[in-house]
């Protein structure tokens, strides 16, 4: 089987772009008396999560 070359590189980016949102943000629901969504996936071809709409809050460090 061939493989991309770049594949873990961009793996690597990936997960360091994702722990720097994390590390920089707060994920809060939109609406703040909005219920977390449920776990219960929609079926339409393929089961997707419901949709939920989220704000990032920068932290205070």
């Amino acid at each position: 089987r061939r493989i991309c070359l770049g594949e873990a590189l961009a793996r690597m980016e990936l997960f360091l772009f994702i722990a720097g949102m994390f590390q920089r943000f707060k994920f809060e629901p939109e609406d703040k008396s909005s219920e977390l969504p449920t776990l219960k996936e929609v079926f339409g071809g393929t089961l997707v999560p419901q949709p939920f709409k989220l704000r990032f809050v920068d932290r205070k460090v």
